[in-house]
C-alpha cells in the first residue's frame, strides 16, 4: 500500500517510521510512505499556506488553493488512493475504519494546522474526514501517524502472526489480560489457568475474562464482543418471502448483516423437505438450512435465545435490556426473527414499530446491537 502524507512538517514522521513494525513493513515493501511538503504548492515567494479567517477571529486558516494543488498532485502520484483529511470535525476513526481503509489501494493523509483548513477542502477536495478522538491536537501529523499505524496492522505481512490482529482489542471487544514471568511478584500471582498447560482451560479463561473486562470497562462494546457467538435465525414467516425470491430484501439484509457484524452464522428454518433440498442444491444461501428451530436448539441446550419481534406486544424488552442480556450470556446466543417467539426466549420490542415486519426493522435492530 502507498500512503502519501501531505504536511508542513515532513520530518515529524522520521523517527517513528524507521522503527518497529512500520519500519520493517517499509523495508519489505508492504507499506510505502511518501511525503509531500504542503509549502511546495504555495505560489508566492514566502511559501504561504495560511491566511486570516473571513469574519475575523483568532489564528490562521489553511488556504484552499494550496490544498487543491497538493491534493491534485497526490491523486496523480497515487491514482485511486483515498484522500482523508484529519480534523476534529471528522467522523470517529475506529477499528472498523482501519479495516475499511486497509482494503484501499492507497491513502493520502492530509494534515491540517493552525485554526483549521478552509471548509472547501472538506466539501470538495477530499473523500472523507476523520477524527481520532474528542480532543484537539496542535496538528494533524500525530493523527495521521495513528491512522497509518492502525491501518498498517491490518495489512497482510505487517504483523508476524495473523492471530495477533484477529484478537486485537476492539476487534471483538476488549482483549483478555496478559501475564509473563515471574509467576509471582510481590505477592501478585499469575492466574492458575494460564499456568495449567490445558489449552481448552486457557481459551475458556481468556474468553471469560475478555467478556468480563469489556462489560465492566466498556459496556458499550459488550454486544460487539459477543457478536462472534451469535447466530441469526430466520424463522418460517421470514423465509416465505426469501424462498419465493432469493434476491429479496430479507435474504439480502440477513446475509449482509452476518458478514458486516461478524456474526457466527446465518441459519434458516424451512419446514418443507423438498424446499430445503432445492435450496441446498441451488446453493442460494451460504447458510445452514434446518427444518425447525427446535431441531437447532436441541443441540445447544445452554444457548441464550432472543427473539426480535416483528409485531408489537406486551412484555417486550427495550434495547438496553437486550444488550445487557447479550453481554451476560454465558455461552452462545441465538437471535430469531420472522415468526412466533420460541418458548422461553427473551422477546425484544420491534426496532421500528410502524414497520415491525419489514426487513428494515431487522436491519435497524442488528445495527443498534452490533453497529460500531
Amino acid at each position: 500500500m502507498i500512503v502519501r502524507i501531505i504536511t508542513i512538517f515532513p520530518s515529524f514522521f522520521a523517527s517513528c517510521l524507521g522503527e518497529g513494525l512500520l519500519g520493517k513493513a517499509a523495508e519489505r515493501g508492504v507499506v510505502e510512505v511518501q511525503f509531500d511538503d504542503l509549502r511546495g504548492h504555495a505560489n508566492d515567494a514566502h511559501h504561504t499556506v495560511d491566511d486570516a479567517p473571513y469574519g475575523g477571529g483568532p489564528g490562521m486558516v489553511m488556504k484552499v488553493d494550496v490544498w487543491d494543488r497538493a491534493i491534485a498532485a497526490a491523486r496523480q502520484a497515487a491514482p485511486g488512493a483515498r484522500v482523508v483529511l484529519l480534523t476534529p470535525q471528522g467522523d470517529r476513526f475506529d477499528d472498523a475504519a482501519a479495516v475499511r481503509l486497509a482494503r484501499e489501494s492507497g491513502l493520502v493523509l492530509c494534515c491540517g494546522r493552525y485554526e483549521g483548513v478552509d471548509e472547501r477542502v472538506a466539501e470538495h477536495l477530499v473523500d472523507e474526514c476523520l477524527s481520532i478522538g474528542d480532543y484537539v491536537l496542535t496538528g494533524g501529523e500525530a493523527a495521521a501517524l495513528v491512522v497509518l499505524d492502525a491501518v498498517a496492522r491490518k495489512l497482510p505481512g505487517v504483523v508476524g502472526r495473523a492471530e495477533s490482529v484477529e484478537t486485537d482489542t476492539f476487534t471483538a471487544g476488549l482483549k483478555f489480560p496478559q501475564y509473563t514471568r515471574p509467576p509471582t511478584y510481590r505477592g501478585w500471582d499469575t492466574p492458575a489457568a494460564l499456568r495449567s498447560g490445558d489449552h481448552a482451560r486457557i481459551a475458556a479463561w481468556r474468553q471469560a475474562e475478555a467478556r468480563r473486562r469489556t462489560a465492566h470497562r466498556r459496556p458499550d462494546l459488550a454486544p460487539l464482543a459477543a457478536a462472534k457467538n451469535v447466530r441469526l435465525v430466520l424463522l418460517e414467516r421470514a423465509m416465505d418471502e426469501a424462498i419465493r425470491d432469493p434476491q429479496s430484501a430479507i435474504a439480502a439484509c440477513a446475509t449482509r448483516a452476518v458478514d458486516a457484524y461478524r456474526l457466527a452464522r446465518l441459519v434458516v428454518c424451512v419446514p418443507d423437505a423438498d424446499t430445503r433440498q432445492v435450496l441446498r442444491n441451488a446453493h442460494l444461501y451460504d447458510v445452514r438450512i434446518v427444518a425447525s428451530l427446535a431441531q437447532l436448539l436441541a443441540r445447544a441446550k445452554h444457548e441464550t435465545v432472543i427473539h426480535l419481534a416483528d409485531q408489537p406486544g406486551p412484555g417486550q424488552l427495550p434495547l438496553a435490556e437486550i444488550k445487557r442480556i447479550i453481554a451476560a450470556a454465558p455461552a452462545g446466543i441465538t437471535l430469531t426473527w420472522g415468526g412466533v417467539a420460541p418458548t422461553g426466549a427473551h422477546v425484544a420490542a420491534p426496532a421500528l414499530p410502524d414497520l415491525a415486519d419489514h426487513p428494515l426493522a431487522l436491519a435497524a435492530w442488528l445495527d443498534r446491537l452490533f453497529g460500531v
